[in-house]
């Protein structure tokens, strides 16, 4: 069996829950409560043991906890969050690789960001897909690019509910196994298409669920670059930048866990294989989420990993591989 890294796996803290709560309590807050796989660690060790797993990155779970609340208020519950992630990863160095969030990306959460890496040595960022609505090109978040730029560590980007138009709330979840990877593909071309990552040379981007739909729509995505690069008068005012390289520069920033909640499918992996590459494909299950109190996804992911018609060196390139080279491991 080959080493193998978990590239995404979510983990909140009963201290940082309680600390958001204090400024901005939700239901999404409380479900989150009923799980207690979501802030245990013994039982996440023996996941990984049970599944052959080595090391797990920790990201902060949860985006939707961070919805509507002010910026100001929910700084100090970002900070202990941060704290947290570093605490668990401490007590199992061997075990745990810790990465900081931001739910905002403005003012003190810059600082915040910066504090993550400097001070906490932390590997890399989550942000989520949309801040409360705005997109991830907005130009009041150049000084994040900018900040992550000069740490020279990835971005991890989670997606994010957004008001696409009215539904209620008993059909979130429908929003979330469909409208996420929706969200994905929009933060993914919108970094490329307004030059984010041209102006960033050394932003590189982990999206979170083989990057949503966008391996299988590249071919949309690169026809409709071309056609309006070539017949800009035909096009209504399209927002593009006038990017110095040419579109795969860009996709090569890019990688893609391999979280596609699979039933035994291989063809979602088969697709985002296609589109990654080998040396863009990093391995995840999305634990602790999904069937069986998040225990089922490796069971499938893993066994369909090992069997892609790709070379074993491939393999452990997705595998570990990758991540070694991503975070200098």
């Amino acid at each position: 069996m080959p080493e193998i890294i978990d590239a995404t796996s979510h983990i909140m803290s009963y201290e940082a829950l309680d600390e958001l709560e204090k400024v901005h309590p939700s239901s999404e807050l409380d479900s989150l409560r009923n799980a207690p796989r979501m802030f245990e660690v013994d039982g996440r060790l023996e996941y990984l043991d049970k599944n052959g797993i080595d090391k797990q990155v920790i990201n902060l779970a949860a985006p939707m906890l961070w919805q509507g609340a002010d910026p100001d208020d929910a700084l100090e519950a970002t900070r202990v969050a941060n704290n947290e992630i570093r605490r668990i990863a401490d007590e199992h160095p061997d075990r745990f690789i810790a990465t900081g969030t931001v739910p905002f990306l403005t003012d003190e959460y810059v600082d915040e960001a910066r504090r993550c890496v400097e001070d906490l040595g932390m590997h890399g960022i989550q942000i989520f897909s949309n801040i409360d609505g705005k997109m991830l090109d907005d130009d009041d978040f150049e000084e994040f690019y900018a900040t992550v730029d000069d740490l020279d560590v990835p971005i991890w980007i989670h997606p994010q509910l957004a008001d696409w138009h009215d539904y209620d709330q008993s059909h979130t979840w429908i929003y979330k196994m469909l409208a996420w990877p929706f969200d994905t593909n929009i933060a993914l071309a919108r970094l490329i298409f307004s030059g984010v990552l041209d102006r960033h040379e050394n932003l590189e981007i982990i999206s979170h669920h083989l990057g949503g739909s966008f391996p299988y729509l590249v071919g949309r995505i690169r026809s409709w670059y071309q056609t309006r690069s070539e017949e800009p008068e035909l096009y209504q005012n399209p927002a593009i930048a006038d990017l110095s390289e040419p579109l795969d520069a860009y996709f090569d920033r890019i990688y893609g866990d391999t979280a596609v909640s699979s039933q035994g499918e291989s063809y979602p992996l088969e697709c985002g294989l296609e589109f990654f590459g080998a040396d863009n494909v990093v391995y995840s299950a999305d634990y602790p989420f999904g069937p069986d109190k998040g225990q089922y996804w490796a069971t499938e992911i893993i066994p369909l990993i090992e069997d892609l018609d790709i070379s074993e060196a491939d393999k452990e390139k997705i595998f570990s591989g990758n991540m070694k080279r991503l975070l200098d491991l």
